[in-house]
This record gives C-alpha cells, sequence and structure tokens, in this order.
C-alpha cells in the first residue's frame, strides 16, 4: 500500500509539473509574440515615416491585432498568479499609448503634416513606451523560463524517488519470497531466486526506459521550438536586409543600380518568405509549396506592377511539399524566370506569363511561360547575366538544369527536379 501510495503521488507530481509547464511555455511564447507584434507595429510606422509608401503599412494592420489577441492570451494565462495584475494593467496601458502614438504618427503623415509628426517622433516617447514595455515581456519571459527549469529539476528529483521507491520494493518482496520459500527444495528455490532477480531487472530497465523516452522528448520539445525561433529572427533579419537594400536604391539616380537592387530585394524575399512559413508552420522541416509560392508570386505582381508594367502574372501550383533547402533554392529560380520574362519578353509592357508547379510521380515539374518575343538560341544572356548563373547555381542544387523551349510565340522555361531534392551548399 506504501508503494502504490507513493507511485500515485508521483505521477500526481508529474501531472501537475506538466501543467505548469504548459502554461509557462505558453506564457512565453505570448510575451514573445507580443513583442514582436509591437517590433512589427513599430518598423512598419517608420518604413512610412521616411519613405510615405503606404506599403510599409501593409503589416501593421495584422501586427494591431495580433498584439490585442496575444495580449488577451497573456492576461488570461498570467491572471491567477498573485502579484501579476498591476503588472499586466501598466503593460496594457504602455501598449495603448504605443499604438495611439503610432496611430497619431502614421496619421499625421498621411495628411501631410511632416513637421508635426517628426515632432512627436523626436520626443522619444515611443521609444520610452517600448523601453518599458520590454523591460515587462523580459520580466514576464525569465520567470517562465525560471519555472521551466525549476520544474525539470523537480521531475529529475521525482525520477530519483521513483527508483528508490521502486528498489524498496524489490527488496521487500525478495524478502518476502525468501523467507516463504525457506526450506523448500534446493532447485525449487533457486529457480525462483532466478525469476525474482529477472523481474527486478524487467523492472529497473523499463524505467531507465521510460525515464529516457520522456526526457529525448523534452529535448525534441526545446529543440523544435529553437528552431522555430531562429527562423523567426532570421525572416526578421532578412526583412531588415530588404528594407535597408530599398533604402540604399531610394538614394540611387543610376536607373540600372537600382534595378540591380530591386532584383537583390526580390531574392532577399524570396529567401525570407520560406522562414516566414516554417516560423508559422507546425512542421520546421517542409515547406507547402502552394502557400509559399503564391505569396511569391502575389509579391512580385505587386512589386514588378508598382514599375509600371503591364503583364499580369497567373499560375496553378499543386500542393507539393519539400525539404526548406529545396523550398528555398526553387523559390530563386521562380523569381529569375520570372523577373526576366517581364524584362525581356514583352518590350512593348503588356502580355501574360504563366507559372505552373505539378507533381510528376517521384518528380516535380516547373513550367514558366510568355507568348513574347522568345528566347533565340545561342545568343548571349541580356543584361549582366547575373540572373542565368543564379538560377543554374540553384538548379544545380535541385538535381537538375533549365531547359528553355520555343512556344512560337514566346518561351518555356522548364525545370524538373526529383522531389526529395535537398540543398548542396557545397555545390553551389
Amino acid at each position: 500500500m506504501a508503494i502504490v501510495a507513493m507511485n500515485f503521488w508521483l505521477g500526481e507530481r508529474a501531472q501537475s509539473y506538466f501543467e505548469d509547464a504548459t502554461s509557462a511555455r505558453d506564457t512565453r511564447i505570448a510575451a514573445v509574440e507580443l513583442r514582436n507584434a509591437m517590433q512589427t507595429a513599430e518598423a512598419s510606422q517608420r518604413g512610412f515615416l521616411l519613405t510615405g509608401n503606404e506599403i510599409y503599412l501593409a503589416p501593421y494592420q495584422t501586427a494591431t491585432i495580433q498584439a490585442r489577441r496575444h495580449l488577451i492570451a497573456l492576461q488570461t494565462l498570467l491572471s491567477p498568479s498573485s502579484g501579476a495584475d498591476e503588472t499586466l494593467a501598466r503593460l496594457e496601458d504602455v501598449l495603448v499609448a504605443k499604438f495611439a502614438e503610432l496611430d497619431r504618427t502614421i496619421a499625421l503623415k498621411r495628411d501631410k503634416r511632416d513637421d508635426e509628426a517628426l515632432a512627436i517622433f523626436r520626443t522619444n516617447s515611443g521609444k520610452a513606451l517600448m523601453d518599458e514595455a520590454n523591460v515587462f515581456f523580459a520580466g514576464i519571459i525569465g520567470k517562465a523560463d525560471d519555472k521551466l527549469t525549476s520544474g525539470v529539476a523537480e521531475q529529475r528529483a521525482n525520477t530519483v524517488r521513483v527508483r528508490l521507491v521502486s528498489g524498496i520494493g524489490s527488496l521487500v518482496i525478495v524478502m518476502v519470497i525468501g523467507g516463504a520459500a525457506y526450506g523448500i527444495a534446493g532447485y525449487t528455490k533457486e529457480l525462483r531466486t532466478t525469476r525474482d532477480e529477472v523481474n527486478a531487472l524487467n523492472a529497473e530497465l523499463e524505467q531507465r526506459v521510460a525515464t529516457r523516452t520522456l526526457d529525448l522528448a523534452q529535448a525534441r520539445d526545446r529543440a523544435e521550438v529553437l528552431l522555430s525561433e531562429v527562423n523567426h529572427r532570421v525572416a526578421n533579419s532578412l526583412a531588415l536586409v530588404s528594407s535597408l537594400v530599398s533604402l540604399q536604391s531610394k538614394a540611387l539616380l543610376d536607373q540600372a543600380a537600382k534595378d540591380a537592387l530591386a532584383e537583390t530585394q526580390d531574392r532577399i524575399f524570396a529567401i525570407s518568405l520560406v522562414h516566414k512559413r516554417l516560423y508559422g508552420s507546425g512542421d520546421v522541416r517542409s515547406v507547402d509549396l502552394r502557400e509559399y509560392l503564391t505569396g511569391l508570386l502575389d509579391h512580385l505582381r505587386t512589386s514588378l506592377r508598382s514599375q509600371g508594367h503591364g503583364v499580369v502574372i497567373s499560375f496553378q501550383i499543386e500542393p507539393i511539399e519539400l525539404p526548406t533547402d529545396a523550398s528555398i533554392n526553387l523559390g530563386v529560380v521562380v523569381t529569375e524566370l520570372v523577373t526576366n520574362a517581364f524584362k525581356y519578353a514583352y518590350p512593348q509592357g503588356f502580355g501574360e506569363i504563366r507559372v505552373h508547379l505539378r507533381k510528376l510521380e517521384q518528380l516535380v515539374e516547373l513550367l514558366v511561360e510568355d507568348d513574347g518575343v522568345g528566347r533565340v538560341d545561342g545568343t548571349p544572356a541580356k543584361g549582366t547575366g547575373v540572373g542565368t548563373r543564379i538560377v543554374n547555381a540553384m538548379c544545380t542544387n535541385l538535381g537538375s538544369r533549365i531547359e528553355y523551349r520555343q512556344r512560337h510565340p514566346g518561351t518555356t522555361a522548364r525545370l524538373v527536379f526529383p522531389a526529395t531534392s535537398s540543398n548542396k551548399m557545397a555545390n553551389a
């Protein structure tokens, strides 16, 4: 009865730890997401204030909605905690004040009242609010991490107690069986003793297997969380690089240099979009090509239309999943082929580009078609040739090569590669 009671008690403690760990994990995620939403909204506002371009406000409304949702989640998770009400109330006031400051400067910028918007920006009130919010975020995240750490230590202690109880129970069983078997024939006694020893060893082995399985599961969960965070940070860093490239392009007068930087920005976007998809999905090892390429082509359509092109893009993408590295290679290839078709297929500035992606058993086929002036075999590549070299390098990583076909009129670029392609950067 003592052993059963002890095992039941340890089981209840393990369940309590699991619930606490889940709550701490959800609290940490909500705090991190809330902080990221505020940073995204602030970056969007600054981009709009600097350039006056409405495209920078595209993520602003989404960030605002996400911030409110994550704040509600944080209030729900921390409401039972003692002393958290005052902190949450202050944090909510800070967020309301911060978004009010952002909305006001954006409204002033839209009304062409740049001096007033700049005056508010120079007061550093927004920075002070963001710094105060970061202090709250750091405290919440730190407490969540401490709770997880202490929980792991407690779970280890519980494991030691389980082993101790199992050992004592085994010892008691051996003593009872030994006393009951006293006086029986030697061979029967030896048989029973051997059986008891085997049972004890099996119980210990099963306990070790269970402990090891639990440790591996926890390590896997931590690794997935860290990998998701890495993808998020990479996506943010690439977005910052893209913004810097855009700023540099606006400062240039040479159109060729501006076009080259615009192409570079599209390539950066194709890579960053993969990391954004990985961060937002439950699987960090593969990418849904329908979702990824649809977002990429929509971006290219918007970007190239803003440059005055009358060419339209249509596409049909089948639901296919590829490893992360192969998806990045494919996204860069699609970006280069569509961009080249925009630049060279239709000198008059009007036409259609069609993108098709489908699965052929163990292969994947990509087609990029246009009805333009066509491509003459043997002629040197137009432009600098950088795009051609990039396409060839990415196709090599996919284990294939690009093929161009004349359509009369127009050109079809065809790429067929294995569905299980993986990136090999050493060959790039």
